[in-house]
């Protein structure tokens, strides 16, 4: 009897001291309004990612991350696509203080994992740095692939395309030199842009303000509106800040 039970208290302690480093084997990550954030062994995944000597952990800014998030674009390429913000503003907010963190604790070798539940799906990928760059390498926007199946031809099919910006660009493979359309290297120090499109422009709700009855135009208000927040926010400079309002202004003088 004495033997059973000290071999029973054996075996709950072995399948306790299992069941707690399973755990601490999965938890390094973590995961907070629809944003899991984890990190992966740059072995695995994408081989590409072997090449790189990864600079990791770095120190980003907040205003840095949030310029970097509202920059990138993508396109599907279906017709009748439109080009649109892979984060909305609401999300880009949300996420950005997640990313400042995750930079500041991954480890070298190791690269950054996140997954949004946002507008209509999951979108996930995987973010590194190497030297002066940011890399921006995404498997699914909104719930939708990069790589489809199109059941009518049956083949495989991509389904959008990142939009490089300036400051941007896609990789490029060094042995067969192929052009991945969902991998943006993006400058670290990337350059603040007035948005000039109207489809790219800050709603007003978004940015807490109300538009005016006064006589002056609408799309030269907001974009007055857009450059200020962007200084509220410090994501441009004061001198910059003085530069562009200079320009528009005499747009409208």
């Amino acid at each position: 009897m004495f033997f059973n039970c000290r071999f029973l208290s054996v075996i709950v302690f072995l399948f306790f001291f299992d069941f707690t480093n399973f755990g601490v084997a999965k938890s390094e990550g973590s995961q907070k309004d629809g944003i899991k954030v984890s990190f992966r062994s740059q072995l695995q995944g994408n081989s590409d990612f072997k090449k790189f000597k990864l600079n990791h952990p770095i120190k980003i800014s907040h205003r840095e991350i949030i310029n970097h998030l509202a920059s990138l674009r993508y396109k599907g390429t279906f017709l009748g696509n439109k080009e649109e913000r892979i984060f909305p503003l609401p999300e880009v907010k949300k996420i950005a203080p997640v990313l400042v963190k995750a930079f500041a604790k991954v480890n070298p070798g190791k690269i950054i994992h996140v997954e949004l539940k946002g507008k209509g799906g999951v979108t996930s990928g995987d973010i590194f740095s190497f030297k002066k760059y940011l890399n921006w390498c995404f498997d699914s926007i909104r719930g939708e692939t990069f790589l489809q199946r199109n059941n009518v031809r049956e083949w495989n099919i991509f389904a959008w395309k990142l939009v490089p910006k300036k400051g941007q660009l896609y990789f490029k493979s060094g042995s067969d030199k192929r052009i991945h359309k969902n991998w943006i290297i993006s400058n670290l120090k990337l350059p603040v842009a007035v948005e000039k499109n109207e489809d790219d422009r800050v709603p007003l709700d978004i940015l807490g303000t109300k538009s005016s009855n006064n006589n002056i135009n609408p799309k030269l208000e907001e974009k007055l509106k857009f450059l200020k927040y962007l200084h509220n926010e410090k994501l441009v400079s004061e001198e910059e800040y003085k530069a562009q309002k200079k320009k528009l202004l005499d747009e409208l003088f």
